[in-house]
């Protein structure tokens, strides 16, 4: 199984970036080697933290195509469409409550935010699987063994998608304000990206993880469950950069479609 990370900032979007990509430039070419590396998923299931939700129970979106754009950033114009994996949709649904204590409810609107949006918009998915976050962290490595059991049970080629910032509050500027923690957060998680252990996001220390005023621990943690021992092989991390005091980084475990020449 493979699995990636990225970040969702809304200049990535070249309509919105403008002049500022080039201050991202390192993810914008992390995001584009990723998408190289990935090829073509059958499916990408994407957990974003900004998926409209319930504090206690997952939402998984069922219509059978998701579309969104970014009108409220001040680019209708850059709109984007996907099908959805119906197929896994009915099946997470069938098997959520059962060993894995997953609570799963189904979505009945199509719209994807720009969680999901701004890393679909660099990759090539058949089809795109979206559910949201809950307040609890440890929940969410049942969830991503839930995706897993049923992506082997179908037999589907799928791209598990984290999305998340890390720190918000890198530097006095960053729109979260500074608190020194931010740093110490976002290193010890790229250490352990670095090394495909995802087993050490489980003892951070509370006091960090919250003045770091992060967004994708929950993601990551899902991803962790999802990829078991395969986060082991290939742990790649493309980039990693905070110009505006939002730790952005892209990386990717499993497999690598690109050829060895390439």
């Amino acid at each position: 199984m493979r699995g990636c990370i990225c970040p969702h900032p809304p200049l990535l979007i070249p309509e919105i970036g403008g002049e500022a990509l080039k201050a991202v430039a390192a993810t914008v070419h992390g995001m584009e080697a990723l998408a190289a590396d990935v090829g073509q998923p059958e499916t990408v299931v994407v957990v974003s933290p900004h998926t409209p939700g319930y504090a206690d129970a997952h939402v998984v979106k069922v219509a059978p195509r998701l579309s969104g754009d970014f009108g409220s950033f001040g680019c209708p114009q850059a709109e984007f469409a996907f099908e959805n994996d119906g197929a896994l949709v009915d099946l997470l649904l069938a098997l959520a409550g059962g060993e894995r204590d997953v609570t799963l409810m189904p979505g009945e609107d199509d719209l994807l935010d720009h969680g999901a949006l701004v890393p679909l918009s660099f990759l090539r998915p058949g089809r795109v699987v979206s559910i949201s976050i809950v307040n609890s962290y440890s929940s969410h490595r049942a969830l991503g063994q839930l995706v897993r059991r049923c992506a082997e049970e179908l037999g589907r080629d799928v791209l598990f998608l984290a999305s998340g910032d890390l720190s918000h509050r890198l530097i006095p500027s960053a729109p979260a304000g500074y608190d020194p923690r931010g740093k110490t957060f976002d290193e010890l998680l790229l250490h352990a990206f670095e090394a495909g252990d995802f087993g050490a996001l489980s003892s951070l220390d509370r006091g960090i993880v919250s003045g770091a005023g992060e967004c994708g621990l929950r993601s990551f943690i899902a991803l962790g469950g999802f990829l078991g021992d395969d986060a082991l092989v290939d742990p790649h991390v493309y980039s990693y950069e905070g110009p505006f005091g939002v730790g952005y980084l892209v990386a990717r475990f499993g497999r690598s479609e690109r050829r060895p020449d390439a």
